[in-house]
């Protein structure tokens, strides 16, 4: 198994970061072409493509705590913060490979954090400690990539308290790891 990899992709962070979290050994090679694609897994033979799919194939292998699993309707909220990385990915894509500064935060990341803090508040409320249930998943491991390096936006993180939450939570699990430009604040 191997990861086709771009180090300061946040959507091949998302992997590396769930195959440390679950415990899987996962070589890498870097691919300049990651930066526009995406990850690539190299596995049994054939590739896998796209952040949700390497994950949710990652806890289906034998090593892997059942707790990784997904429980049932979580399909949907794979997709969504799926969708969400996605969307992040192409606004911290054009923000780092502006050629002049921008003005200021775009409106659709204030959207896109709303969206998540929204999320997360009413999780807490409905007693859910994590947006996929009683353990972290694949959903969670996706919008951690969004709302920790989402400083690079210039989004400020003091105007989301769950999502602050959300991230001393996550950096708490066991076998987290970082990535260039995740700060240590909050």
């Amino acid at each position: 198994m191997r990861l086709r990899d771009w180090a300061l992709d946040d959507r091949c962070y998302a992997v590396r970061l769930g195959a440390s979290l679950m415990g899987v050994h996962l070589s890498t090679i870097t691919d300049a072409a990651a930066l526009e694609t995406g990850p690539v897994l190299e596995i049994d033979g054939g590739c896998l493509r796209g952040s949700a799919d390497i994950l949710q194939r990652m806890t289906s292998l034998p090593e892997v705590s059942r707790d990784w699993h997904l429980g049932i309707g979580e399909e949907r909220r794979d997709a969504w913060a799926e969708s969400a990385l996605e969307r992040f990915s192409h606004l911290r894509r054009a923000a780092l490979l502006a050629a002049l500064p921008t003005d200021g935060v775009p409106p659709s990341a204030f959207r896109l954090m709303t969206e998540i803090e929204d999320r997360l508040s009413d999780d807490r409320l409905c007693d859910r400690p994590w947006v996929s249930g009683r353990h972290p998943g694949v959903a969670d491991i996706l919008l951690f990539p969004i709302v920790a390096l989402s400083q690079d936006l210039e989004v400020p993180l003091d105007l989301y308290p769950a999502i602050r939450n959300f991230i001393r939570q996550f950096k708490a699990l066991p076998g987290f790891m970082t990535m260039p430009g995740v700060p240590e604040c909050h």
